[in-house]
């Protein structure tokens, strides 16, 4: 639960809230000095913001969750793979399983998504704003738009297919893919019916698509003149993709948001695009609100006393079942929701490969099932190995002596997936992680409304 005493730590208290791999200075004048740490080798980059930026480029789905929870969608004129950016579905419109189900009683929050909701606080502009960047270099965003100095940032030179931050065919990276286990099926009718988009505000204007860091539109990207294009890394080798903006006169800001370990430490990056667009009240008030929301929760796990679920996490991909390691995002989200991930390797954050015969073996201890791929229906999911029907059968075994044998047991992430595959789980709910913790909490402890228990980003797979 947050707050706790980490492994290995010597001051006895925690915040998991606070982000590792970013920090946030007001600056005596006004505005905000931002600096991203890498994990991978400690290089910096600073950025100064002395002004509210209008004119953004985003890289990462997560971006633009931050910024529709602040109501700043209308600050993006650009973004990476506009196909993969979730909206709500209409109505009724989900004939393949899709959820109409909306962040409405997420009071923090007013979205495109649903119908509007008032905001905690009062949208108040900031009169003034800041930035700064790199280990040694600086570049200044000023009130005339101007840039100064270079950028020394991390590399982004694989493309880093989760989270939508990417086209599926092309993701890599073992460290976060048993986070996200698998976005899109196999096409065979089973993807989701595209949702509408609305045109009446903020980012579906459209803005336009740049493309990817592996094959952007550097023209595109010129012609649009941005405040920042905001990316993220994925190690520390030097990316071809910032070297080449920074050659053409472009700012950029790597955001490790990805890397952070907490769910909590993730959604505090609200913060940074609060001093970006010049709403940081907001986004103090939301932040604030999504912690108190989520510690009450996982307090509530923990007061009451209930029996740790054992989880058996993913299915393979691409021939490999990736495992979270106990200090990752997942694994924490798991943990306060009152489970325990089967197969963790300790005192780590990437993910393992277990071979389908461990993860056979761990069916036989694990009562619950999460994320199983693309996968939507029973009958899909055991399409998948012949194994899987033992593996069922073991995990209901287990449900029914736990007490749990009349609720589902088998659960995937993807209730709210558009027809690329980009899941809202890596949009809106990395901004609101009280939400996913309450879903896996309603999944892990069903209350006596059983099946008809409402979630927002889980479905059950019968």
């Amino acid at each position: 639960m947050i707050g706790c005493k980490a492994d290995g730590d010597k001051g006895g208290h925690v915040d998991d809230s606070v982000p590792q791999f970013l920090s946030l200075a007001e600056r005596p004048g006004g505005g905000w000095v931002a600096v991203s740490v890498s994990p991978f080798d400690g290089s910096r980059d600073t950025l100064v913001i002395d002004h509210p930026l209008t004119n953004l480029i985003v890289m990462s789905t997560s971006h633009v969750g931050f910024l529709d929870a602040l109501d700043a969608l209308d600050c993006v004129t650009g973004v990476s793979g506009l196909d993969f950016i979730y909206t709500s579905q209409t109505e009724g419109a989900s004939n393949s399983g899709g959820s109409t189900a909306s962040l409405r009683e997420a009071p923090p929050i007013a979205s495109h998504r649903s119908a509007p909701v008032p905001p905690l606080v009062p949208r108040v502009a900031l009169s003034s704003h800041t930035v700064p960047y790199g280990q040694n270099h600086e570049s200044v965003v000023n009130n005339s738009g101007a840039l100064s100095s270079g950028l020394a940032s991390p590399d982004r030179s694989h493309p880093r297919l989760v989270r939508g931050r990417g086209p599926l065919a092309k993701r890599v990276g073992g460290a976060e893919r048993s986070e996200e286990s698998g976005l899109t099926g196999p096409d065979d009718g089973s993807k989701l019916s595209e949702p509408p988009r609305p045109s009446d505000r903020g980012i579906f204007s459209p803005p336009a698509d740049v493309g990817y860091d592996s094959a952007p539109d550097y023209e595109k990207i010129v012609a649009l003149k941005p405040d920042v294009v905001l990316t993220y890394a994925v190690s520390g080798a030097k990316s071809p993709f910032v070297t080449k903006l920074t050659q053409l006169g472009i700012k950029v800001f790597i955001v490790n948001e990805h890397l952070e370990s907490h769910p909590l430490a993730r959604a505090s990056y609200i913060r940074l695009f609060g001093a970006l667009t010049g709403r940081m009240p907001e986004a103090d008030s939301i932040f604030n609100s999504v912690k108190d929301a989520y510690s009450s929760i996982a307090g509530s796990v923990e007061n009451a006393d209930l029996p740790r679920r054992k989880v058996l996490l993913n299915i393979p991909y691409n021939d490999q079942w990736f495992v979270p390691s106990t200090d990752s995002y997942l694994t924490s989200l798991i943990r306060d929701a009152g489970g325990d991930v089967l197969g963790c390797e300790e005192g780590r954050a990437a993910s393992t490969v277990m071979p389908v015969e461990k993860a056979y073996s761990l069916s036989k201890e694990a009562d619950c099932w999460l994320n199983v791929g693309w996968c939507t229906t029973l009958p899909q999911l055991l399409g998948v190995n012949p194994i899987f029907e033992d593996m069922v059968r073991n995990i209901q075994g287990n449900a029914l002596k736990l007490g749990y044998g009349s609720y589902p047991v088998i659960w995937n992430d993807n209730k709210r997936v558009n027809a690329k595959g980009g899941n809202d789980i890596w949009q809106s709910g990395v901004a609101r992680p009280d939400l996913l913790l309450k879903d896996l909490v309603t999944v892990l402890h069903p209350d006596n409304q059983g099946e008809a228990a409402e979630t927002i980003y889980y479905r059950q797979i019968n």
